[in-house]
């Protein structure tokens, strides 16, 4: 049991650490542009100092409504990335 919970961890920071990473941006800033991939590795990172999730809605209203991206962009980069693989960081 605890060698799951163990290699979900694992798993789960590794996630974090590419989704961190320059190659996660080389991957998908052709497809969503660099500055929109930089401001995710931001939210993330911000999440993760202040040590709380943050909610998939409030992440969508921060690049929609506050960076102007557009809702396609946004739903198609969480689709894309699997978002709900974030979970527990990002929130449904």
């Amino acid at each position: 049991m605890n060698e799951n919970i163990d290699e979900n961890i694992v798993d789960f920071l590794d996630l974090i650490n590419f989704t961190l990473s320059n190659k996660f941006e080389e991957k998908w800033r052709h497809r969503f542009s660099s500055s929109f991939i930089k401001l995710f590795q931001l939210k993330i990172l911000e999440s993760m100092d202040n040590q709380k999730p943050i909610k998939k809605t409030t992440l969508y209203t921060y690049l929609t409504k506050r960076c102007k991206y557009s809702p396609d962009q946004v739903d198609n980069f969480f689709d894309a990335i699997d978002i709900e693989i974030y979970d527990p960081l990002i929130k449904s």
